[in-house]
């Protein structure tokens, strides 16, 4: 395991969330380098100041945090999928002017997934920037590498995003940090794991998300890498939607995590056209084939999930 180029500091001089309730971190410390393969990924949460009326509300009161965290221009990192349009619309309503940065992959190889965040852009007359980058360059001349071991991130779709804050002169937001849900499965060797359908459910805090956080500390940079977990608030609010407490609860049978809600959910707050998935990178897969394994061996520890139950996350963020 290469550590060399992770450089995070015991107590951040920035602000990651709103007053740090967002905490990260091994064995207890936080915002720490990995000490160790075998120390223990976790997290922790703050509680929220009080209940929001709904999701859409949460979102529109994150804007106003984010407007109030940073003097500088506000720039939205779209790519063209439903949580960054969910992040421009929340400050669209909360009044506050914001900019675009879209990142432009050479050879038009991410235009699939790019033109939706031009048409909005276009559409509601958002000021945007193209950024361009060769991408098939970028992982192939060690730039990539560079910003994986920098951020020590496992997972190579999430390098140009963390070029892409470098190039905007103003505070970064990321549209990302959603609440994530999976059915924990019993264990069919233990008759007493039989949890309750609330407890059966837990949201999971990928340690390889986290390299876009570890890239701003690493650069000392300040910036929002999840504007979905920037407050206690906005996830308590998605976890109280009705259709996420159906999931949880589980009258939703079938399902074993949260992406089929996902969209719905969104679309109940927020005026979002459909669209197909895209992540962006279906044209240069071959750049992540090649990189991952190396990454693997250089950082293969840096892949934990922390696990927290839907009724203790509840409990938790609730003030």
């Amino acid at each position: 395991m290469d550590t060399t180029h992770a450089i995070l500091p015991g107590r951040p001089a920035i602000e990651l969330s709103h007053r740090n309730h967002f905490r990260f971190g091994y064995d207890g410390r936080w915002f720490v380098a990995r000490p160790s393969p075998y120390a223990s990924w976790e997290v922790a949460y703050g509680r929220a100041p009080a209940v929001p009326a709904d999701w859409r509300a949460a979102c529109i009161d994150t804007a106003r945090l984010l407007r109030a965290a940073s003097d500088q221009d506000l720039w939205v990192l779209s790519s063209g999928g439903i949580d960054s349009e969910v992040a421009l619309q929340a400050f669209m309503f909360a009044g506050i002017p914001v900019r675009v940065a879209i990142t432009r992959f050479a050879r038009d190889l991410n235009r699939h997934d790019i033109v939706h965040a031009i048409r909005f852009c276009e559409a509601h007359q958002l000021p945007y920037r193209l950024l361009d980058i060769d991408i098939e360059l970028f992982f192939e001349s060690g730039a990539a590498l560079d910003y994986a071991l920098r951020a020590t991130c496992v997972q190579p779709q999430l390098l140009h995003t963390m070029w892409a804050m470098d190039q905007v002169d103003g505070y970064p937001v990321l549209g990302s940090g959603e609440c994530y849900l999976v059915l924990r499965v019993p264990d069919p060797e233990d008759p007493d794991d039989r949890p309750a359908p609330a407890q059966a459910w837990e949201m999971h805090e990928k340690e390889r998300i986290a390299g876009w956080y570890r890239h701003l500390l690493a650069t000392g940079r300040a910036g929002c890498a999840g504007f979905f977990q920037f407050d206690p608030g906005n996830m308590l609010a998605f976890l109280r939607d009705p259709l996420v407490a159906a999931l949880c609860e589980d009258r939703l049978p079938g399902l074993r995590d949260s992406r089929p809600v996902k969209g719905d959910v969104y679309r109940r707050h927020f005026l979002l056209p459909p669209r197909p998935k895209f992540h962006g990178f279906e044209n240069v897969m071959h750049l992540d084939d090649a990189l991952r394994p190396v990454l693997r061996e250089r950082l293969g520890a840096h892949d934990a999930v922390a696990r927290t139950s839907y009724a203790d996350l509840l409990a938790g963020l609730a003030p």
